[in-house]
């Protein structure tokens, strides 16, 4: 059976298979060779492959910008841009530095581990003196275990596999040595430890270009600039405020049918192939119709597969102490669902700031609260995770993007739960005939899932995929195919 097919039949009536559905009032019909569905990461990356190669194309954004689950927030703290969605850049070989650097922009590194703080009882302790042999809670043990035993045995797990929280119980480490794995094992992931597996995640660690632990670095201009720049030359073909209502696909075409939120217009695109880069979220939540239905492997992974639920809720403070009291510290974390930054670490002359980044359950449920009760509940648990007496302040100005409750998100980013492998997200990733790509940080198999770069690389992936597709095509006379080069460094993104 080819792998075009779907795993039931469409029930429309005979006749063109790739006939739109009128939705709202007037239709607008498109034709070009390529549409690709959303402007983040992914979608930006396969665009400009395109734009390079010669290869017509429009891009369909829901939202009214590009960058998808990056966004940048540049009014709470003048002069320093502040992440609401995607927060560094991690490793130090990865594409997103090439990106940034053709940008005309500039990084700087983000001492998150050598400045980190690690609440035990309320006593706030230093990774610098963690190899100190008699020091509660994060003596040599406790480090030692946290950042090499235990994750050494993480990415070799060959017995039955268990959660992260399973895996933790059942070795029973000391108490400092488990932060450091729920920590860098479950919180980034935007999951709660019993939540994550460890077989999956595991592999993709192995497969990973760069270490896991490695260096961190913000953008000094922020996200939300660097895809305005890299957009610019092929703004023209980007289609803002446009939402996907369905796809229409056959071996070796496409019908794309959108709206503009109101319903009071149907765009329809016609195209000789289409790249579907929705967040996982989307594809779970089923808003958008694939006629015929999704391959049943397909449907599987997108089941298969998690979701974190996270949100950056940045509270710009007046009157504290945090600084004076702890130093130029990096990151708070008691254990809870909330990890406290400061963005501004290692820079003077800036607002003080602390961005608490809300993940897994805590997250979805903060998400439905009022803004005064999520903010009321951030500050209660940063409190317990101070020691008596700091002084907080009081909290000047708020900014948050609710990932869990946006319609074109509905969540953080992909994770591997228990008995779900990478596997999964390469049947994710798989084309169906020569008409429909799939791209986006869940389709990324290398073990560079959940980040920016990853997605940038899932992107170029899929560019290739068309243009060979195209090339086996007949080509409009009017269109040059080319031929993609890699975007990729030597050393692969992460």
């Amino acid at each position: 059976m080819s792998s075009f097919s779907g795993s039931a039949h469409s029930r429309r009536p005979p006749g063109n298979p790739l006939l739109p559905r009128r939705v709202g009032g007037a239709l607008t019909e498109h034709s070009t060779d390529v549409v690709i569905l959303g402007a983040g990461a992914s979608g930006l990356a396969c665009a400009e492959a395109l734009y390079a190669a010669g290869v017509r194309f429009e891009v369909l954004e829901a939202r009214d910008r590009v960058g998808g689950r990056a966004l940048t927030d540049y009014a709470l703290a003048p002069g320093l841009p502040l992440e609401i969605g995607a927060q560094m850049v991690h490793g130090r070989h990865v594409v997103t530095h090439r990106w940034i650097r053709e940008a005309g922009m500039t990084v700087r590194p983000w001492p998150v581990s050598q400045r980190a703080l690690f609440s035990m009882n309320r006593r706030l302790c230093r990774v610098p003196w963690l190899a100190l042999p008699g020091y509660p809670g994060f003596g040599f043990r406790a480090y030692w275990a946290g950042a090499h035993t235990l994750p050494h045995r993480l990415r070799t797990s060959s017995g039955p596999d268990l959660s992260l929280s399973d895996f933790l119980d059942r070795e029973a480490p000391p108490v400092g040595a488990r932060r450091i794995v729920e920590l860098l094992h479950a919180h980034v992931y935007a999951a709660d430890p019993d939540e994550i597996g460890i077989q999956g995640p595991g592999e993709e660690e192995r497969r990973a270009a760069e270490e896991f632990g490695y260096r961190n670095f913000r953008l000094d201009g922020g996200y939300s600039e660097l895809f305005r720049r890299r957009s610019r030359p092929y703004q023209g073909r980007i289609r803002l405020g446009t939402r996907v209502r369905a796809i229409r696909y056959r071996e070796d075409a496409v019908t794309v049918e959108t709206d503009d939120g109101a319903r009071l217009s149907t765009d329809v695109y016609r195209a000789r192939a289409a790249v579907v880069t929705f967040p996982l979220g989307v594809l779970k939540a089923g808003s958008v119709e694939f006629d015929p239905p999704l391959p049943e492997p397909k449907q599987s992974a997108i089941r298969r597969i998690a979701f974190g639920q996270g949100y950056a809720l940045q509270l710009r403070l007046s009157g504290t102490d945090l600084k004076d009291r702890f130093g130029d510290f990096s990151l708070v974390w008691a254990g809870g669902p909330t990890t406290f930054h400061r963005p501004g670490v290692g820079r003077h002359n800036v607002p003080e700031v602390v961005s608490a980044f809300t993940v897994g359950r805590a997250a979805a449920a903060r998400a439905r609260l009022s803004p005064d009760e999520r903010v009321q509940a951030t500050l209660a648990e940063f409190s317990e995770a101070l020691p008596a007496g700091a002084t907080i302040g009081q909290v000047a100005a708020t900014s948050v993007q609710l990932w869990p409750q946006d319609p074109f998100a509905q969540g953080a980013y992909s994770f591997l739960p228990v008995g779900v492998g990478p596997e999964e997200r390469q049947v994710l990733a798989a084309p169906l005939g020569t008409s429909l790509f799939f791209a986006g940080e869940a389709t990324e198999w290398h073990g560079e899932s959940a980040t920016i770069h990853g997605a940038i690389a899932t992107g170029l992936r899929a560019a290739s995929e068309v243009q060979a597709a195209l090339r086996r095509g007949t080509a409009p006379a009017d269109t040059a195919v080319g031929t993609v080069e890699s975007r990729s460094e030597p050393d692969r993104a992460k």
